[in-house]
C-alpha cells in the first residue's frame, strides 16, 4: 500500500493520483503531503541550472559600485573576507556556509542521487543521502541573501551608481532553479530506487 505521512501533524494518508501540477494536502492540518510532478529528467535538467547559476555566481562580481570615478567590485568571496577582517567571524562564517558550503552540497549530492536514478541505476548511500539533504536544507539561505542584494542597490542609490553583475544573475538563477526543485514529488525517487533494486539483483545473479 503506498502511503504519505503529514511531516506537521503525523496522519497517515493513502496515496491518490494529483492531476497536472496540483498538491495533495493533508486532511486533518491541510498542510502540503506531495505533488503531482514525478519527472526525474526534469529534476536532473532544473538541478544543472542550479549548478551552472553557483558557478556564475562565485566566479563574476554581484555589484559594480561607482563613486567619485571609482569602482568597487562585490563579490561573495569578498563579502565574506569582510566580515572576517571586520572582527565578526562569526557573520563570515555563517555567509560562507549558507551561501557556498550548504548549497554547492545539496546540489553535489542531488546530482549524486539523480544521474543515476536517470541512467536507472541505484546510486551508492541513496537512504543517507536523502536524509542529510532533508537535515542540511535549512542552512541553504539563498533567497535571503538575494533579497539583502536588492535591499543593498536601494540604499546605495542615492549615493553611488550600483550596476548588477552577472553574479547576482547566477544567485537569481539559483534562487528560482533551486526553488522549482520544490515542486516535485522526492516520494518519486524513493519510487525509482524501490524499481531498479529487482533490475539490480538480476544483473548480479550468476
Amino acid at each position: 500500500m503506498d502511503l504519505a505521512i503529514c511531516t506537521y501533524c503525523d496522519a497517515v494518508h493513502r496515496r491518490a493520483p494529483v492531476p497536472g501540477r496540483a498538491t495533495a494536502r493533508c486532511v486533518a492540518c491541510d498542510a502540503p503531503l506531495y505533488r503531482a510532478n514525478k519527472d526525474v529528467a526534469a529534476m536532473l535538467a532544473i538541478t544543472l541550472t542550479a549548478a551552472a547559476g553557483f558557478v556564475v555566481a562565485n566566479l563574476f562580481p554581484l555589484l559594480t559600485l561607482t563613486l567619485s570615478g571609482q569602482q568597487t567590485k562585490a563579490t561573495l568571496g569578498a563579502a565574506i573576507v569582510a566580515a572576517w577582517d571586520r572582527h565578526i567571524p562569526f557573520v563570515g562564517v555563517a555567509l560562507a556556509t549558507s551561501l557556498i558550503v550548504a548549497p554547492l552540497v545539496e546540489l553535489g549530492l542531488l546530482l549524486w542521487i539523480l544521474v543515476p536514478l536517470t541512467l536507472r541505476t541505484k546510486p551508492p548511500g541513496f537512504r543517507y543521502v536523502m536524509r542529510f539533504m532533508t537535515a542540511l536544507k535549512p542552512w541553504r539561505m539563498v533567497e535571503v541573501f538575494m533579497l539583502g542584494i536588492v535591499i543593498a542597490i536601494v540604499k546605495l542609490a542615492g549615493l553611488a551608481s550600483a550596476v548588477l553583475g552577472w553574479g547576482a544573475f547566477g544567485v537569481l538563477v539559483m534562487v528560482f532553479a533551486m526553488g522549482s526543485l520544490g515542486s516535485f514529488d522526492h516520494a518519486t525517487l524513493w519510487d525509482r530506487v524501490a524499481k531498479v533494486k529487482p533490475e539490480m539483483a538480476r544483473e548480479v545473479r550468476p
